[in-house]
């Protein structure tokens, strides 16, 4: 299956962030700011999809879809009602909005995401927000999956495979597709960061070096410390690290074969009345001829956990390590908000071309309403926001809080 990103354009260091939201305007025009930033209209002439009319632009397209993605409706017919009655949309019929989406190359929508990434607000807000740990002075940057399940047979067209190759269906049973996340997990908002759809029985680890890919480009992120899972664990992906100013945090495999080559100290740590050791060496992986730092932690069932990085000691001690790692547990977190909250599993489209715009239009609806939270003051969590963006979306902005 065809890779779903792509590169983005870089934007200034010296970006201020936009002024601060009228009450007065309604929640949707709210959302949808930091949207009409970027210009949807050259996007769809680079992806030969044009103006079919006035209303029915791909501007207001992708609004459409991304209002789906945030408040999900059971049918075609109901978003056709819906686009009729709620406020910043015009209104378009439902089989004018399921033949868009199978229609138009999704690729537009990564394009629109990317662009929001790149945009001076959301620049500003990586820039200024607060880290999760006081210590760190470098941006974090998680990697991880997740299968979606599929509601319906999906077909994958000939524009997704090879020359050799014909057009086929994914089937409900056949393990879905898998969306693959960079995000960056330091502060106080999740930023998908970089993004690639494959079918469901992929391994996540071919996905790395596209991800790594897209977040090179952030230029407020060059040099991040990377935390990811065992999923990723290849010798020769850790050996390329210890060659660039970019660092690694991951689990070591039970099974690894290394050589203690320095212990570096042992320290303990006390929590809730009971202390655990942390152990911190230098080994070298067998059959690499590199050596990384190894950090183990008791646990309190007497097992150990070994954590593999390339941070050197003399800057982050032991427990700043296991620390930092634990961030990780944050892109967890936002795969559940998208499948509990977000419209990414039950797809109104049957094609992977439509399935692809709707689940991209989702994440940029994520990236909105996490927008929204920064610059307007909300109680809870991203789940109490969107409820209360579906609850008063026509309403003005000041009955949300």
């Amino acid at each position: 299956m065809t890779r779903c990103s792509e590169e983005s354009v870089r934007s200034s260091s010296d970006a201020t962030p936009a002024e601060n939201f009228s009450l007065d305007k309604s929640t949707a025009s709210a959302v949808y700011s930091l949207l009409d930033a970027v210009d949807s209209e050259s996007i769809a002439n680079e992806f030969d999809i044009g103006t079919h009319s006035k209303t029915h632009d791909f501007d207001n397209h992708v609004k459409i879809a991304v209002r789906e993605g945030i408040d999900p409706s059971d049918s075609l017919a109901e978003l056709q009602e819906t686009t009729a009655t709620d406020a910043a949309m015009e209104k378009m019929a439902s089989s004018t909005f399921s033949r868009y989406t199978n229609d138009r190359d999704y690729r537009a929508v990564v394009r629109t995401m990317f662009e929001l990434l790149h945009t001076p607000q959301l620049y500003h807000q990586r820039a200024v927000q607060r880290k999760r740990l006081q210590q760190l002075t470098r941006g974090v940057v998680a990697t991880g999956a997740t299968n979606l399940e599929l509601t319906r047979s999906v077909v994958v067209s000939e524009d997704f495979v090879g020359d050799d190759e014909q057009a086929y269906e994914i089937d409900t049973d056949d393990g879905g597709i898998k969306l693959h996340l960079a995000a960056r997990v330091d502060g106080e908002h999740k930023h998908p960061l970089g993004s690639t759809v494959t079918e469901g029985q992929s391994h996540e680890s071919l996905q790395f070096e596209h991800l790594y890919g897209d977040v090179e480009v952030f230029p407020d992120l060059d040099s991040p410390i990377w935390v990811f899972d065992r999923g990723y664990t290849r010798y020769k992906r850790f050996c390329g690290f210890t060659d660039i100013d970019d660092d690694f945090i991951t689990l070591l495999e039970s099974d690894a074969r290394y050589e203690v080559c320095e212990q570096i100290q042992t320290v303990e740590v006390t929590e809730e009345d009971e202390t655990r050791q942390v152990r911190d060496d230098r080994i070298e992986l067998a059959d690499t001829g590199e050596q990384f730092r190894r950090v183990v932690l008791e646990t309190s069932d007497g097992e150990e956990l070994e954590y593999l990085t390339t941070l050197a000691s003399s800057a982050y001690d032991p427990v700043d390590v296991i620390s930092i790692y634990t961030l990780r547990t944050v892109i967890e977190i936002l795969f559940r908000e998208l499948k509990q909250y977000l419209n990414v599993e039950n797809f109104h489209s049957q094609s992977l071309n439509g399935v692809l715009f709707e689940l991209f239009s989702a994440l940029i609806g994520l990236l909105l309403i996490q927008w929204l939270r920064q610059r307007h003051p909300m109680r809870g969590g991203v789940p109490q926001a969107i409820q209360e963006v579906r609850k008063h979306w026509n309403d003005t902005l000041g009955s949300v809080g």
